[in-house]
């Protein structure tokens, strides 16, 4: 927005008119361009009807969904950074209480337990595998040069997803898609210092709580790996789940996924079978087993 060309055609001697029309800052619409050089407003349209909310959400399948989940479980503090798992701080997760800019994660959460060491306990630090290899090896090099406690959640989908799917310094390819060395991210925060690193699959839920509470509970620092492809890459080949003799509790909806809804009249959850990835993160949160891979037995 900032008048970049038009101070370049000015230099050449050539009468430009530019940001006496348009802001430098806000959005240029086709509808100002419109009106500023016709002179004419243009016409309002109104919406006929009420549109629905439509948050944005995690993709059915996301490996982190299960993660947030299991942090809003156990309460716990969460120092967040950028990427598309920041949307774990919306409805219904809601379970991301800082974002600050790429790589703060860790940092901030060091700095929130050196203020207030009672928080060493009560909060994790979450940063994506593209996001750690940017920003984030600093951060960890400093919790443990520091003497931190924190535990740092690496939140691994094989993929810089946020921004279309780029390759990064971990996924063992360049951006042209051609080999190249891989980080290996368990060797590299032990080579910082870092005793504790443990890796655990992010569909595994009892599994990643049982991890978490013991790193966070550990005197000193911690590095926890959620391991999953984000499922935008993978060749899906999960059958869809399916839903008998549910009873309405509505636990399955506080994941968030698309692929899930609540037929109000029926008191029953619906799945989209055109959505649905066969991820079985709903099928573990559900107490009555109402929720279970097509084809699985029910006992």
């Amino acid at each position: 927005m900032e008048p970049y060309i038009e101070n370049a055609v000015k230099a050449m001697g050539i009468k430009v008119t530019g940001k006496e029309l348009f802001p430098s800052y806000g959005e240029l619409s086709v509808r100002d361009v419109r009106e500023k050089i016709t002179g004419v407003p243009s016409p309002s349209l109104a919406v006929p009807f009420q549109s629905p909310m439509r948050p944005p959400v995690m993709c059915p399948g996301c490996p982190h969904r299960g993660v947030f989940y299991v942090l809003r479980q156990l309460k716990l503090g969460v120092s967040g950074d950028i990427g598309c798992y920041t949307l774990g701080a919306g409805a219904p997760l809601e379970a991301i209480d800082t974002t600050i800019c790429m790589g703060a994660s860790i940092s901030g959460a060091l700095g929130m337990e050196k203020a207030h060491p009672e928080l060493a306990e009560k909060m994790v630090a979450v940063i994506g595998d593209s996001t750690f290899c940017h920003s984030g090896v600093t951060g960890l090099m400093d919790v443990v040069y520091n003497g931190g406690n924190t535990t740092v959640i690496i939140l691994d989908n094989s993929i810089t997803a946020m921004t279309g799917h780029q390759e990064n310094p971990s996924t063992g390819k360049t951006l042209m898609g051609q080999p190249a060395p891989k980080v290996d991210f368990v060797a590299l925060c032990k080579a910082l210092g870092v005793k504790r690193v443990t890796e655990v699959d992010a569909f595994d839920l009892d599994k990643v709580k049982e991890v978490v509470k013991t790193e966070v509970a550990a005197k000193e620092p911690s590095v926890i790996i959620t391991r999953r492809p984000c499922a935008l890459i993978i060749k899906n080949t999960e059958k869809p789940v399916e839903v008998q003799e549910c009873t309405g509790c509505k636990v399955c909806l506080k994941l968030g996924c698309p692929a899930l809804s609540f037929d109000e009249e029926n008191k029953t959850v619906l799945v989209d079978t055109s959505l649905c990835t066969g991820c079985g993160v709903c099928t573990q949160v559900c107490k009555f087993n109402a929720l279970r891979k097509a084809g699985e037995s029910n006992e």
